[in-house]
């Protein structure tokens, strides 16, 4: 029997599932905001669901971002804008008896220097070593799952700046096969801080008449980085429009024009 070893990072709260045993109840990204020298504490509380123990295990790594790859997480080097040096939390693994509710606890000490001003941020990942038994899958391969939860530490420093965003590039993505065309926009942040942007699309026909209007969730950008948001437009027919494009972050609004033409 051939096994296959899984490794998945979970990047959205799963209040339960048939996989992991052990859930995170308040939340994969916890957000902060202090002055130099500010000590924060935080906690993030585990909740073992089964009937057997399980061993959890915590480590920080960086997250590395860019606007041309995906973001990826390591231990091996780190970014201008780590947090990582200012983490305090003591327990490194913990064995979780059945039905157990833990609460890990940490601090975060921001430097007590007064030219700090932006976002810094770390990751706690969260391992469970052993979440489910070996299983059969398909009757001959087994699965021996790992499962880490990885656990954004964000925390802004000092007074927030001005508010720069700005449109990199924006075109039209169609898939002909599922009938879809969608407006892929990619924005980058300039600002020092993590912003929540949101997209909103407005869309004119020849005679100035507002025939469709799109928006995005919000998605947090980090400062310096790009982020990628589709806008659904499969329900234009074929012609030529005009566009008023607009990003917000903390009510503040940047906006472009565009001409589109769908074919």
């Amino acid at each position: 029997m051939r096994t296959k070893y899984l490794t998945l990072i979970v990047c959205i709260l799963v209040a339960s599932s048939m996989y992991a045993n052990v859930a995170i109840t308040n939340g994969l990204t916890h957000i902060y905001k202090g002055n130099s020298g500010d000590v924060i504490s935080g906690e993030v509380i585990l909740m073992n669901g089964s009937d057997q123990e399980q061993l959890v295990t915590f480590e920080l790594n960086e997250a590395i971002f860019s606007c041309e790859t995906n973001r990826i997480f390591t231990n091996e080097y780190s970014h201008p804008k780590s947090s990582t040096d200012w983490f305090n939390g003591k327990v490194l693994n913990k064995v979780l008896g059945p039905k157990e509710k833990y609460v890990y606890t940490y601090t975060i000490e921001m430097p007590n220097d007064k030219s700090l001003r932006g976002s810094y941020w770390t990751v706690l990942k969260v391992n469970l070593e052993k979440p489910i038994r070996e299983e059969s899958i398909n009757g001959n391969i087994g699965l021996d799952t790992k499962i880490t939860y990885a656990v954004a530490l964000l925390t802004h420093v000092n007074d927030y700046d001005e508010l720069s965003l700005d449109f990199e590039n924006i075109n039209l993505k169609e898939d002909a096969q599922n009938l879809k065309k969608e407006l892929e926009v990619k924005l980058i942040n300039n600002s020092l801080f993590i912003e929540g942007i949101k997209l909103s699309l407005e869309i004119y026909d020849n005679n100035g008449v507002k025939v469709h209007e799109g928006k995005t969730d919000r998605n947090l950008t980090f400062p310096g980085f790009c982020r990628d948001f589709l806008i659904d437009v499969s329900s234009l027919p074929n012609g030529k429009y005009e566009c008023v494009l607009i990003a917000d972050s903390r009510e503040e609004f940047i906006g472009t024009n565009i001409s589109l033409t769908i074919d």
